[in-house]
């Protein structure tokens, strides 16, 4: 009689391929960061409102290789000068960026051995994240992904203490997409007040 696989030993593959998955992602993604470091304002010309949410998602899943995503959003918010086309270009960045947030989550479910391998000072910093999201959970997810703070340590933490994933990218999802909406109206606001100052119809 065949032996019959276990559901736990089928979950813990899947879970591997998955990771792996996801690991292979990240290295492409970091490897096309490095050799292209014009990628985002070449996707946006390119290829539009599609092209944004590609280097959206490619800037913020681009772990600690920081791309400037933010003045691509701010600069297409100022040239618009709509406001209803700038809280678009908001919210397609927006979701772009919290998709991309999430290979740090992935990261973060391989277990505190790989983030032992960080260095002494993010390791320790790690630590006192993971205590502030079992503290304020989605409050300071949210928190995190508004404001300027590097947000891939947030998403490791929260993959290492396995904290709810949908809970995870509700309030990821909400922060970027108030942070790239706030910065495209800012970019509208901008020339508005030019054109004023200068007396521009």
């Amino acid at each position: 009689m065949d032996e019959i696989n276990p559901p736990v030993e089928n979950g813990s593959r899947n879970i591997f391929i998955v990771g792996a998955g996801a690991i292979l992602f990240i290295v492409a993604i970091i490897y096309v960061a490095l050799t292209n470091p014009n990628i985002i304002q070449e996707l946006v010309d390119n290829y539009g409102l599609l092209g944004l949410f590609i280097a959206s998602l490619i800037a913020n899943a681009s772990l600690f290789f920081p791309l400037p995503v933010d003045f691509v959003v701010f600069l297409i918010g100022s040239v618009s000068g709509d406001f209803v086309y700038a809280i678009t270009v908001g919210i397609i960045a927006g979701t772009g960026a919290a998709l991309g947030e999430m290979t740090g989550y992935i990261l973060g479910l391989f277990g505190v051995k790989a983030a032992e391998k960080l260095k002494e000072t993010k390791f320790y910093r790690l630590k006192e994240i993971t205590k502030r999201i079992e503290k304020a959970g989605m409050v300071f997810i949210f928190l995190g992904a508004f404001t300027p703070f590097p947000f891939d340590i947030i998403g490791i933490a929260a993959g290492l203490i396995k904290y709810d994933i949908k809970k995870f990218f509700i309030a990821a999802l909400a922060g970027k997409l108030v942070r790239y909406c706030a910065l495209a109206i800012g970019g509208v606001l901008g020339v508005e007040l030019v054109k004023l100052f200068f007396g521009l119809g």
